[in-house]
């Protein structure tokens, strides 16, 4: 039968039942008619089913409490012991540029839209254009997932406001992600673990992660006197500071999750593309804290795909590639099992240039002989290197696939 041992729950096959249900009868009599047949070869077949599914029910009993082996509401479970939540996905993002009267104020939650998708985009905080009347803002798009923006689309004021006058984003929108699968649950878990703690950086990177919103988060920090770059202090950071860099959330939740686990008396250094925040103290609120953050400085990828086709891919063979390399870049392609990519590229994560032969191949593995005549990316056949502070963004504009 199924076993507990120092290794874990170790399962009886099937099989095993069988032939220990039936030496069970060979020891009465070795000449036991046990043919298949007979109603003894039924019972022992019916019996080594029946054991099995019993030791098949105690096995999830017994992985339901083991993070690494939980699977759908009872890794949820798991998870709410240190308060991480499964995210039901996450919105994408964009920074806008707001041209109207100076001093006109465009208050929080005031949409616009692509002319191309017509999706639509929700600004983050209220801002106020100004002197030569321009603003910026960061805005999230209003449904939850991977929605594309490609520069120059979201050009279309869905809530006018007296003063205003146009609306741009120079930049493609960061996608969002769709919601967590198991493996990819776990590793949020992984990096949670330490929320409950104070002053350290992992409690830090485990609030920031409970942030709605949040996909990325990266915390560096040098506990050196120096700011000269060494060992201990890689990217140069200034002496005794933490540098958090985030993709996703707002400034607002972002912020606040900083100020909660914040070291007191180190400086807050804005590695990547930086913002602020005044922050009010959810407990005492005359305490007020001006926290200082960053966003990663986003690479875009222009990748550039050739496939000799023997044939025997579909008419839809470039939109299936392009479609495969983004779910790949978002740790959506490889299944959790195969155990590499479960999460996409990283802040900080240089882009392997052999690597991206994978969602390729997963596609056009599928049918003939064809095969890859051309990978570019970024004009080259080279891996592309991403520095501490920038993160790779991927989208299907920039990925350009020709069959022929």
């Amino acid at each position: 039968m199924a076993s507990l041992t120092s290794t874990g729950y170790v399962l009886q096959t099937q099989n095993e039942w069988f032939a220990q249900e039936r030496q069970f009868y060979v020891d009465i009599d070795p000449l036991w008619n046990l043919d298949p047949s007979t109603p003894d070869g039924l019972k022992m077949a019916h019996d080594a089913e029946i054991f099995y599914a019993l030791d098949e029910t105690l096995q999830r009993a017994y992985n339901s409490k083991d993070p690494n082996k939980a699977k759908g509401n009872d890794l949820d479970i798991i998870c709410s012991l240190t308060d991480t939540i499964r995210s039901s996905g996450s919105r994408s993002s964009v920074e806008l540029t707001l041209t109207a009267t100076p001093g006109t104020v465009i208050l929080k939650g005031n949409r616009f839209e692509s002319v191309v998708t017509g999706s639509r985009w929700s600004t983050d905080q209220t801002v106020t254009a100004d002197g030569s009347g321009s603003a910026t803002v960061n805005a999230t798009c209003t449904v939850v997932g991977p929605t594309q923006a490609d520069a120059d689309t979201i050009t279309r004021i869905v809530d006018v406001v007296a003063g205003m006058a146009s609306v741009n984003n120079a930049a493609p929108a960061t996608p969002g992600t769709d919601a967590q699968r198991d493996e990819q649950l776990r590793v949020t878990r992984a990096t949670a673990v330490g929320r409950p703690g104070n002053n350290q950086i992992d409690s830090m990177i485990g609030e920031l992660f409970g942030v709605s919103g949040v996909r990325r988060v990266k915390v560096y920090e040098n506990d050196t006197n120096s700011a000269a770059v060494t060992a201990d202090n890689p990217h140069g950071l200034p002496a005794h500071s933490i540098a958090p860099v985030i993709d996703g959330g707002t400034d607002d939740d972002v912020a606040m999750a900083i100020y909660l686990k914040k070291n007191p008396g180190a400086p807050l250094y804005q590695a990547g593309t930086p913002f602020e925040v005044l922050v009010t103290s959810p407990k005492y609120p005359t305490n007020q804290k001006l926290i200082r953050a960053s966003r990663p400085i986003y690479v875009d990828m222009i990748t550039v795909i050739n496939i000799a086709n023997d044939g025997t891919l579909p008419p839809n063979a470039d939109q299936l590639i392009k479609e495969a390399v983004m779910e790949y870049a978002a740790g959506d392609l490889i299944p959790a099992d195969v155990g590499f990519k479960i999460s996409g590229f990283d802040i900080g994560e240089s882009v392997p240039y052999s690597t991206m032969f994978t969602p390729i191949n997963q596609v056009i593995g599928a049918y003939g002989n064809s095969y890859v005549s051309l990978l570019e990316i970024n004009g080259s056949s080279s891996n592309v290197a991403i520095a501490f502070n920038e993160m790779s963004r991927w989208t299907e504009a920039n990925i350009t696939v020709v069959v022929t």
